[in-house]
């Protein structure tokens, strides 16, 4: 993790806001984040942005789309092993896939205006 300007972080691309709420001073939320620099290691499922800004606030860390991503895959496969006759095992991939897929889809935050 490094800090960065805000333009060379989102490259020119659109922003979006999460709507994420907390009590902890901006001053202390800056000092804990920046205490990670250089340390913080980036894992998708267990240390990705989301992880670090719950970290970094004083919320429960944990990421909606991790967990939405794997909620779906097993709906992705329970729906598979239920509905079809002979499932194999492209027929679970691609259930994995696309349920899981929309699920992650479905967390994204909302656009900045």
């Amino acid at each position: 993790m490094q800090e960065e300007p805000w333009e060379v972080v989102t490259n020119g691309k659109h922003t979006y806001v999460a709507n994420i709420k907390y009590d902890r001073p901006v001053q202390e939320v800056l000092k804990l984040a920046r205490s990670q620099i250089g340390s913080w290691k980036y894992s998708l499922i267990d240390n990705n942005c989301e992880h670090f800004a719950k970290w970094a606030t004083g919320l429960d860390v944990s990421s909606t789309q991790v967990i939405a991503g794997a909620s779906g895959a097993l709906a992705g496969v329970a729906i598979i092993g239920t509905f079809s006759e002979n499932p194999k095992f492209a027929k679970f991939l691609g259930g994995i896939v696309l349920i899981g897929g929309l699920a992650i889809l479905a967390t994204k935050a909302v656009e900045k205006k």
